[in-house]
């Protein structure tokens, strides 16, 4: 998958007028993309564990992924659908799900375009959706509903990982992909860095961020190495959207309370 978005991003090699319409018409923008870490420099025809264990995971960027009005209106969702306070997962209740929790490792405020309030059928939540999609070569049932963020200064997420364990074994399987979007540029401060990678990417408004959460060959597995924070903001506002890929479909046991 990533060395086929690396291969075919539009804004990395010369389009024809032809080409250009028909990503307009697919509502497509011409994305550049940036490679910050890969397995190889050759398409590895060996998939094993430890074979991706002795490798790099791939971390990629988009530039121009979104539109800067697609920027303003996914903030403005955010606003409709209230800003609140980010929590963590918590201890499992009875039910089968879990509770959240508010953590000082994590001071951000966060709203859900959420399928149960109407958002997720929202004409730019859908075209997000599909976007991703058509990039990664997913279904967009795979995806969670968008989690819009806002961090004012000072705020900050530590440490972290996006993978939850208890999720493997429900019906959508767990995360294996995280396709953030950045909705703003910021003053100073606000980076994505991943501590064992030594790798930090800056926001840039209509940019987006590519990571696995699991290996290659074995996709129901953690891979910690894609471990991340969110860094102080200094100054300015960060506005973004988190967009979690499940390995199985996460929207149709969403609707009957299964994940």
């Amino acid at each position: 998958m990533f060395e086929r978005i690396v291969a075919t991003a539009p804004g990395n090699r010369t389009l024809t007028d032809t080409e250009r319409k028909e990503l307009a018409a697919d509502n497509m923008t011409e994305y550049t993309v940036t490679v910050h870490s890969r397995p190889s420099d050759e398409p590895s025809t060996e998939s094993s564990v430890v074979v991706d264990k002795s490798l790099p995971p791939w971390v990629i960027t988009f530039d121009n992924f979104l539109l800067p009005e697609e920027c303003d209106a996914l903030i403005a969702l955010g606003y409709k659908y209230e800003y609140k306070r980010s929590q963590d997962v918590g201890a499992a209740k009875f039910d089968g799900s879990h509770e959240g929790v508010q953590s000082t490792r994590r001071t951000s405020e966060n709203a859900w375009c959420s399928d149960h309030h109407g958002c997720r059928k929202e004409v730019l939540a859908v075209k997000i959706h599909e976007r991703m999609s058509k990039v990664m070569g997913i279904p967009p049932e795979n995806s969670e509903d968008l989690q819009m963020l806002k961090y004012e200064k000072g705020q900050f997420y530590r440490t972290h990982h996006d993978y939850i364990p208890h999720q493997k074994d429900r019906q959508c399987g767990p995360r294996i992909l995280t396709f953030f979007l950045y909705l703003s540029d910021v003053e100073e401060g606000g980076g994505t860095n991943f501590p064992q990678l030594n790798i930090t990417v800056m926001p840039k408004k209509g940019r987006a961020l590519l990571w696995p959460s699991t290996y290659n060959a074995e996709p129901m597995v953690k891979d910690g190495r894609t471990s991340h924070q969110a860094m102080d903001v200094i100054e300015g506002t960060k506005f973004a959207t988190n967009g979690w890929v499940h390995m199985y479909d996460y929207v149709t046991p969403q609707k009957k309370g299964c994940n």
